[in-house]
């Protein structure tokens, strides 16, 4: 009844198809020598096809969204997959006239296969999001401005993917969660001269000879920040005139994943962001593959949790930076007693901070590689925070007599 009264408007439809595929006793579908499920016309089983009704031309022609969910985590035996349960409905061979988005969750290729057997990839499909292993029929998607791809563990051809790439040079929007590649390309990478978000989470060092993105050589700021979820995971977030690119990496590939995806690019990155807690457990990114982000940078930001660099050989490396980084920023604890006050001596939480600070300082000084601004880095949300932090920072860059060793430009 409210598709008959609604018939003048687009629709917009969301499946979770998940929790209808076990058959039970009171199902009344055949099965198919393939096993697949099969309506009885007389007597049709509301359990799986229960999406009928949107299968009539009145109402197919009206889907501008479809979103369907067949992921199910449970390992079941194949006959009783939504899948299988699925593949039979009308709905499920259509071809919408008016889809621009379509978003497919699947898990299993061999229960997929016969679902969408016309694909509904009409010329106005836009957005695709599809999360599974690939399908042969996706090659038949062109002109696409948003895609999502994610794979649930199979191997996805090089060529293929290439190939459909340049099928769909008009994206925007690309955000890619693949497992692992197979093969090797046999043509050159493909341009996608309008794309402005590109997302890719720990996806293997091969997209350089697959896709190039020309506007990444526009990227002029870099944050690096630690994932929450995922202790070995470190993000490099790069923005820059209309172009993000948003990378998960793994903390010891993160100067090898920089290069892959950029290196033709050779974007110049003056702005460069080190800021957010690492956790117990994190694999950081060693001082060497941060510091190969840094050769260009103008401006450093360094957040005190990053404080296990300079362990690491992270202050010598700044020390030979050239003399094109003029501003450093450091956040500090608003506990740490300032430099040549009550408490020096004492052994203090953020203290080789401050004492690699003003070494650091005072060392591109005397090599004629002088900062023109060494500042605080404000991000604490709390204003008394804040104006503790400050007054630590005043008194340290007093004490130390920074002032001396910066020049202005």
């Amino acid at each position: 009844m409210c598709l008959e009264r609604s018939r003048s408007v687009t629709l917009d439809i969301t499946m979770n198809a998940s929790m209808w595929g076990p058959v039970d006793p009171g199902c009344t579908c055949d099965e198919d020598r393939r096993e697949r499920l099969l309506p009885s016309e007389s007597d049709p089983c509301e359990r799986h096809f229960v999406f009928e009704s949107l299968a009539t031309p009145l109402h197919s022609k009206r889907i501008r969204t479809l979103n369907v969910d067949f992921y199910h985590p449970d390992d079941l035996p194949h006959k009783d997959t939504m899948e299988v349960s699925l593949g039979s409905c009308r709905f499920f061979t259509l071809s919408f006239p008016q889809l621009t988005d379509l978003g497919l969750n699947s898990l299993w290729s061999g229960h997929t296969s016969h679902l969408f057997r016309i694909p509904p990839f009409t010329p106005t499909l836009r957005s695709l999001s599809f999360a599974g292993p690939w399908d042969g029929a996706f090659t038949q998607v062109n002109n696409l401005t948003s895609l999502v791809l994610k794979d649930h563990g199979d191997e996805l051809c090089i060529d293929t993917f290439r190939l459909f790439l340049s099928g769909n040079q008009s994206l925007e929007s690309l955000s890619l969660d693949i497992t692992s590649f197979d093969g090797d390309t046999k043509g050159p990478p493909v341009d996608l001269p309008n794309l402005k978000l590109f997302s890719v989470n720990l996806c293997p060092m091969v997209l350089s000879i697959i896709i190039r993105v020309p506007a990444l050589r526009r990227l002029s700021s870099l944050r690096v920040f630690y994932e929450a979820d995922n202790l070995e995971a470190v993000r490099l977030l790069a923005t820059g005139d209309e172009i993000t690119l948003n990378v998960v990496s793994a903390g010891d590939d993160v100067a090898e994943v920089w290069q892959d995806l950029v290196g033709y690019g050779q974007p110049t990155i003056g702005h460069v962001n080190l800021h957010g807690y690492p956790g117990i457990g994190c694999v950081a990114p060693g001082s060497r593959a941060v510091f190969l982000l840094l050769a260009d940078a103008h401006t450093l930001e360094v957040g005190r949790d990053y404080l296990t660099l300079w362990y690491d050989g992270f202050l010598g490396d700044l020390k030979q930076l050239g003399p094109q980084l003029k501003t450093i920023r450091f956040e500090v604890w608003e506990e740490v007693e300032p430099l040549g006050r009550v408490g020096y001596e004492d052994e203090m939480y953020g203290r080789d901070l401050l004492v690699s600070i003003e070494e650091l300082v005072r060392d591109r000084f005397e090599n004629g590689r002088p900062f023109s601004a060494v500042e605080r880095l404000v991000v604490c949300e709390s204003e008394r925070s804040n104006r503790q932090q400050d007054y630590v920072w005043r008194c340290f860059y007093d004490d130390c007599k920074l002032g001396q060793y910066v020049r202005s430009v």
